[in-house]
């Protein structure tokens, strides 16, 4: 872990801790994720966290993060008969549940390790970002998507797109507040708001062509997000999506699958498909005619009637 974001961390929880006494709070939960989870100093940060705040908390495991991420969802949103998968999208992983319709215990969970934070740190530094960074960002997310996926299906047994997908945190939150233009903030109005594909890859164009200035003037977009929004974007589209709506245009020379995860990518396969028909017909034109000139090679004389492309 990293100094100043230590430093950081330790005035937000002495904050929180000033907070907790002036309410007469006398029992408190404080749980560390996917950062503190991988880091090799996670316990000794722990430690710190007791001794300048006075808040006993514990690193949570993958699987007890994502159900407390569950219950919190669950506990706001009606049940339709559908079975749920929750998203909880963090700054450096994002965790998945899934609920059954007619059980309230836990049918698959899973991690992986792509947040909202790591994403913009490794490919979106810069704002706007370049088209080639942003199509590695997206490459980098639907690797982890896709596989994770892959896993639920199969930890599931079966197709993934009557399940209904829940998000939370703060990506997912700030998108809601966005696309109901909120301002100010009102936490309530984003329990159950519906997002569609369609809406966020706009909003990904708009982010990706904007400054950070920029994007700080947008309505709903909660200040000191506006450097890692995209990159969170960037995670929540394919979740919106089954996993077999991709277009798999199968392997590549180097043996990997080339992929489109989404559709409105793929506007070029057309004019591609086309060319590749034009191409055969002059093929067969251009066999035909060697046809015809080796028929009359070996005929002679006796084959003036051939001509190319006329049956022999």
């Amino acid at each position: 872990l990293k100094q100043p974001a230590i430093r950081t961390s330790m005035e937000v929880l002495r904050e929180y801790a000033d907070i907790l006494a002036s309410r007469g709070v006398r029992s408190v939960a404080c749980g560390a994720t996917g950062v503190v989870r991988r880091a090799a100093d996670g316990s000794p940060f722990m430690n710190e966290v007791r001794a300048c705040s006075g808040i006993s908390g514990s690193i949570l495991s993958e699987s007890s993060e994502a159900f407390l991420s569950a219950k919190g969802v669950l506990s706001v949103l009606p049940r339709n008969g559908k079975g749920v998968l929750t998203f909880d999208l963090g700054g450096s992983t994002t965790e998945f549940l899934a609920v059954e319709s007619s059980s309230e215990e836990p049918a698959w969970s899973d991690s992986v390790f792509v947040g909202a934070s790591t994403i913009s740190e490794r490919f979106l530094a810069e704002a706007p970002p370049s088209a080639d960074a942003v199509r590695q960002a997206r490459e980098a997310v639907s690797g982890g998507i896709r596989e994770v996926m892959r896993r639920c299906s199969t930890g599931l047994e079966g197709d993934l797109h009557p399940w209904e997908r829940v998000g939370t945190a703060g990506t997912v939150t700030t998108l809601a507040a966005m696309h109901l233009r909120m301002d100010p903030y009102e936490p309530y109005r984003v329990n159950g708001a519906e997002l569609t594909r369609e809406w966020i890859e706009d909003m990904i164009g708009h982010l990706a062509r904007t400054s950070l200035a920029e994007r700080r003037l947008l309505p709903g977009l909660e200040e000191g997000r506006e450097d890692i929004f995209l990159g969170g974007a960037l995670v929540v589209a394919p979740l919106l999506v089954g996993p077999d709506t991709h277009i798999d245009l199968g392997f590549m020379r180097d043996g990997s699958r080339w992929v489109i995860d989404n559709p409105r990518d793929a506007w070029w396969l057309p004019f591609v498909g086309l060319t590749i028909l034009l191409v055969e017909l002059h093929a067969v034109n251009v066999l035909s005619a060697a046809h015809a000139w080796w028929a009359r090679l070996m005929l002679g004389s006796r084959a003036p009637h051939i001509v190319p492309g006329a049956p022999l």
